[in-house]
């Protein structure tokens, strides 16, 4: 891919976190989540390929302060050691409670949120600080090459494509991937002017800009257009900015399907399958993290307001709501949480009986549940307000066998590939998700299976294996157009 030169990989979370056994010796654990997951088929299409990350543990520190990369398993890891308050400015100021909520439209604008010298300080003290130390370790790493590509993933790193393009100059390819969605150009106007414009020009000193979806593509040219003057193709998907030329393209993630069809067969998950298919009626499925993205509370209501409108549903259907609790120090999440789960008592106090709970709630990380339910779901209920894709839709898609329906917000990243197989919804319209869960929960037979089996040969035609190697192929193609 880089012609000789070393491939880096460059997320805030790592592959592995490293820590001390009870007998003394150096150990690790494989991170979690769907980054980490994919990340890894990209590292191993490169044999020289180095992931660097932030250092979450003590081990992590100590390992970061080794000269040369750090080989585990298949992989070879930097960690970056960050000062602590600069990292909790960066991650827990800036990055989440800002940057996240601007992204995924989260604000009640007429009262939050409210900026001022904290946002400065979080922005010059915290976040700067922390790209500047991943760029210093990318230099560091690449020393000695003249073409190394440099990929780069995620809203904690905006500011590093300038400060690697500053010192690296033309001769790296340099490619951000967002995974979050990218918000219209006013949305973005919510940040201050030095945060948006900042974010945007850094942006524009990498070769590839890349999103998961064409929508968020054409929304990231709106808005380097509108902000900085530059000038835009959003059908060719290109932006030139200061003698630059920047391709923007959409590469949708998808996931391993041979991995799902072998966890589905699990020992863990079969344990897991005699709760899931006790409960009684048909299974009516979400399963997210508690975040204010996924609407969780609006799903509940529109079940409420399906039970209300069509009595004759109750105790024919459990809605089984497995949920991961999700940054529990951020006041609006906890108080979330609290919503969640006062909604859900809400509801199974109005319409349950005594041999019946509406719904089912588990805030605990239960992936083997998860899975189990995949399988067995009649109805899976994905209806986030935002989303960059949306995995559970394709891993549930890939084991589930009882012809299970998707009901899908139109503002999930996934309705871009799968919305014409599934039920579609307004993540905001409660009355049209109470009319689609109905809908979907009493749908002929062969009309949920010819929707399931779309959206299973949908995923297992872009798998994540795909989605590396479109990157690839595109990285390869401007480098031979580019010179």
């Amino acid at each position: 891919m880089s012609e000789g030169g070393r491939t880096i990989v460059a997320s805030n979370r790592g592959p592995v976190t490293f820590f001390r056994g009870e007998s003394g010796e150096r150990e690790h654990s494989r991170g979690a989540g769907g980054l980490v997951t994919a990340l890894n088929a990209v590292v191993r299409q490169e044999e020289n390929a180095v992931w660097i990350a932030s250092a979450e543990s003590e081990e992590d520190v100590e390992v970061s302060r080794e000269p040369a990369p750090y080989e585990v398993e298949d992989l070879r890891i930097r960690f970056v050691e960050h000062d602590p308050e600069s990292y909790d400015l960066m991650y827990n100021v800036l990055a989440n409670p800002l940057l996240w909520f601007v992204q995924h439209g989260l604000y009640d604008l007429p009262y939050s949120p409210n900026l001022g010298d904290d946002t400065g300080r979080a922005w010059e003290e915290g976040y700067v600080p922390v790209n500047r130390r991943f760029a210093d370790a990318i230099v560091e790493t690449t020393e000695g090459d003249d073409s190394p590509t440099i990929l780069l993933h995620d809203y904690q790193l905006y500011m590093t494509p300038l400060f690697v393009r500053e010192r690296l100059g033309e001769g790296a390819l340099i490619s951000l991937f967002v995974h979050i969605p990218w918000p219209e150009p006013d949305l973005w106007r919510v940040l201050p002017h030095y945060i948006r414009e900042g974010v945007l020009e850094s942006l524009l000193s990498s070769d590839i800009v890349a999103f998961h979806t064409r929508r968020y593509a054409r929304a990231f040219m709106q808005t380097a257009a509108d902000t900085l003057g530059a000038e835009a193709d959003t059908e060719g998907g290109t932006v030139r900015y200061e003698g630059r030329e920047v391709w923007v393209r959409a590469y949708p993630i998808s996931i391993d399907p041979g991995e799902f069809r072998k966890l589905a067969r699990s020992e863990a998950v079969l344990e897991q399958e005699e709760y899931v298919t006790g409960l009684p009626g048909k299974l009516l499925l979400r399963v997210d993290r508690t975040d204010l993205s996924k609407n969780i509370v609006r799903g509940f209501l529109a079940y409420g307001r399906m039970l209300e409108r069509h009595p004759e549903m109750k105790g024919e259907v459990t809605f089984l709501a497995q949920l991961q609790p999700s940054r529990t120090d951020v006041p609006e999440y906890a108080a979330y949480m609290e919503a969640v789960g006062r909604t859900a008592e809400e509801i199974n106090q109005r319409h349950g009986t005594g041999s019946w709970r509406p719904i089912e709630l588990f805030m605990e990380d239960n992936f083997p549940r998860s899975v189990a339910a995949y399988k067995h779901f009649d109805v899976l209920l994905v209806n986030a307000v935002r989303d960059g894709m949306n995995l559970v839709a394709k891993e549930s898609a890939v084991v589930n066998e009882r012809g299970g329906v998707l009901v899908l917000s139109e503002n999930a990243g996934a309705h871009e590939e799968l919305g014409e197989h599934a039920v579609t919804v307004n993540p905001y319209d409660v009355d049209g998700q109470a009319d689609a869960l109905h809908a979907a929960l009493t749908m002929p037979r062969q009309e949920s299976e010819r929707r399931s089996r779309a959206v299973r040969e949908e995923v297992e035609s872009n798998t994540i294996e795909d989605w590396v190697e479109a990157q690839i192929r595109d990285i390869e193609a401007y480098r031979e157009q580019h010179g």
